[in-house]
């Protein structure tokens, strides 16, 4: 970052505390690559700016003027862009987990690797600072929409945006808050839905192939207990983070009962002593969770995959265990390579009396105690089980 922009951010916050100072204004700003963490660009004009593979979480951009702006592949969790002028912006690859967009303008067209430089846009609109996109050569843009492609977006506060024609292809919105938002036409791709809250949220022709989250034939999911639903929000952002964002979920003796867990991914999750009987956790993913002295009794597990799970003195009584997975789990190394080692799933002592098992698999699972009244394991997958 420039000494002369070093100044300006200066100026920038007395301005702000009414102690002096100027308003930044740096159309074309290069902030790329820089660590600014918790920084306060509230009302600062940086139309043009760059922002790339810059970390910039907890930043304040409220009201800013961000028309253009670039933040390709740029570190922005829990950052503020409520009413933030942001059309034409890049998200492309972004970590926007957590982050507020309420009341933020996202519409206009959205300027991939191609976008103007200070003279094009000159040339397009007559000044540097764009308020109006109707004349302006937007070659590259996708569906006069915003770009979010590939961007975490787990945990957004996004009520009420418009979103219309947005490129949303593979975004992940796990527990995103997007009540009253407008999707019409929307690209979600393989967009990740789970635990999100689209209540009155509009989807008229956009296109929802291989999306997650989404029920097909009743529409959106009903919405989860806020706390929840951001828990498991900042689960996800810990898990795609390698621990560096977010917070992994704990659900230590917790009352989740009437809760629907089905296709989330809680992997690594804690819920020692928690109460799940009678939830639905068909098709989710539990990877290496502990659920030690758990009571999961009555669960709908139906595809579940819970690979190295812990489930010590857990009760599993009556349970639909169809086609669930507790085999082992890979163990990788901090580049998420599997190192060629295993982790077992941890059965010891559980009861599993009187439940389903068709085509589950319980391969090398230690079941040294295990309460199996009533359940006919011949109908799973038994190799190498410690029993």
């Amino acid at each position: 970052m420039s000494q002369d922009l070093l100044e300006a951010l200066k100026a920038h916050t007395l301005w702000l505390r009414g102690r002096g100072g100027t308003r930044l204004d740096k159309p074309w700003a290069d902030f790329a690559g820089v660590r600014f963490t918790g920084c306060t660009l509230t009302r600062a004009r940086l139309p043009g700016a760059r922002f790339d593979y810059a970390d910039i979480s907890g930043g304040d951009f409220e009201g800013a003027d961000l028309f253009a702006s670039s933040f390709d592949s740029a570190t922005l969790f829990r950052a503020n862009f409520r009413k933030a002028d942001l059309r034409g912006a890049n998200f492309k690859n972004a970590m926007l987990a957590e982050a507020d967009f309420t009341g933020a303008d996202l519409t206009g067209g959205v300027l991939f690797d191609a976008r103007p430089g200070e003279r094009a846009m000159t040339d397009q609109l007559g000044r540097r600072t764009g308020a109006d996109l109707s004349n302006a050569d937007l070659t590259g843009a996708s569906g006069g929409g915003a770009a979010f492609k590939g961007a975490l977006l787990a945990g957004a506060v996004l009520r009420g945006v418009d979103l219309s024609g947005a490129n949303l292809r593979g975004v992940d919105l796990t527990g995103a808050d997007l009540t009253d938002a407008n999707l019409t036409g929307a690209d979600l791709r393989a967009a990740v839905l789970t635990a999100a809250d689209m209540t009155n949220c509009l989807l008229q022709d956009a296109n929802t192939e291989h999306s997650m989250g989404l029920n097909s034939e009743e529409g959106p999911r009903k919405p989860l207990d806020p706390d929840l639903r951001l828990a498991i929000a900042r689960h996800c952002t810990w898990a795609q983070t390698f621990g560096a964002k977010g917070g992994q979920a704990n659900f230590t003796d917790q009352d989740l009962r009437g809760f629907v867990l089905s296709n989330l991914d809680l992997s690594a999750a804690v819920f020692k002593g928690a109460n799940l009987d009678g939830v639905n956790m068909r098709g989710g993913n539990f990877l290496l969770c502990d659920f030690t002295d758990a009571h999961l009794a009555n669960c709908d597990m139906t595809r579940a995959q819970m690979r190295g799970t812990c489930l010590k003195n857990a009760i599993l009584d009556g349970s639909n265990l169809s086609d669930a997975d507790f085999t082992e789990a890979d163990i990788l190394n901090h580049e998420r390579k599997p190192t060629g080692r295993k982790w077992p799933a941890n059965m010891l002592g559980v009861r599993l009396t009187d439940c389903k098992v068709a085509g589950a698999r319980f391969d090398g699972a230690n079941m040294i105690g295990a309460d199996v009244t009533g359940t006919d394991l011949s109908q799973a997958s038994l190799t190498g089980v410690r029993r």
